[in-house]
């Protein structure tokens, strides 16, 4: 979370890793797992975000 300057949130850590570990039994891949919960946090995070 530092590397994103993201502060870090319970929620967050606990949607990403729910995320992860779908992804990953449905692929067996920690890349592809890693990389689509990545891009899925941010963009939630950007379309959650007051401006």
């Amino acid at each position: 979370m530092l590397k994103a300057e993201m502060e870090y949130s319970e929620e967050i850590a606990t949607e990403t890793c729910n995320c992860y570990y779908e992804e990953f039994t449905q692929t067996a891949s920690h890349q592809n797992a890693k990389s689509k919960c990545k891009l899925e946090t941010k963009e939630n995070l950007n379309h959650n975000r007051k401006i």
